[in-house]
């Protein structure tokens, strides 16, 4: 049976604009000690924005993580512009960034999945949620994109995505569990 582990005490790290790391002194049921270094992380959102149910925006960014280009649906983090409890954060954060990187307001913004990002080492969340209905934003109502943040945009259809999926393409976790969400909410509602 799996045992709890009992809090001995931590060691703040390291402290960043995006994260922070703590060291952490446990107990084990053995009553021996192991280190946890953990990656505390600010809840972040992520959105699978539909223009019809046929087709999803993406976009595509540099990620230095993966030194690479990713392609993913929106997303970002719950910041000081959020407000109200956690629910609430979340759900203003979702359309705050599909406002900054794709220029729509949905319609109707459905939560579908609260995931771990990497729980063997990052209390990371990410709120997944359905962007429906969506409208295109006129100029006045666009909010700035983040410093730095350069992206393409790119409108895929199931298919495409499927295609995607197949030949390895898709490589960001959000993305995948969007793309598998969107899979059962196709056979869901008829399609």
């Amino acid at each position: 049976m799996a045992e709890k582990e009992r809090f001995l005490s931590k060691q703040d790290v390291y402290q960043g604009k995006i994260f922070s790391v703590e060291k952490r002194q446990v107990e084990l049921a053995d009553g021996s000690q192991a280190q946890r270094d953990i990656v505390h992380h600010a809840l972040a959102v992520g959105i699978l924005p539909l223009v019809d149910a046929d087709h999803a925006i993406l976009v595509r960014q540099w990620r230095a993580a993966a030194d690479d280009f990713v392609l993913e649906i929106p997303a970002g983090k719950v910041d000081n512009r959020d407000h109200g409890n956690e629910e609430e954060a979340a759900r203003q954060a979702a359309i705050r960034e599909l406002n900054e990187e794709i220029r729509f307001h949905p319609g109707s913004l459905a939560k579908f999945a609260t995931v771990y990002e990497a729980i063997g080492f990052t209390d990371a969340r990410i709120v997944l949620y359905l962007a429906t209905d969506m409208t295109a934003l006129a100029n006045v109502d666009q909010l700035p994109q983040d410093h730095g943040e350069s992206l393409d945009l790119l409108t895929v259809s199931y298919d495409e995505m499927t295609v995607l999926y197949q030949r390895g393409k898709l490589n960001d976790q959000k993305t995948l569990t969007a793309y598998f969400y969107w899979t059962n909410w196709r056979l869901t509602n008829g399609k």
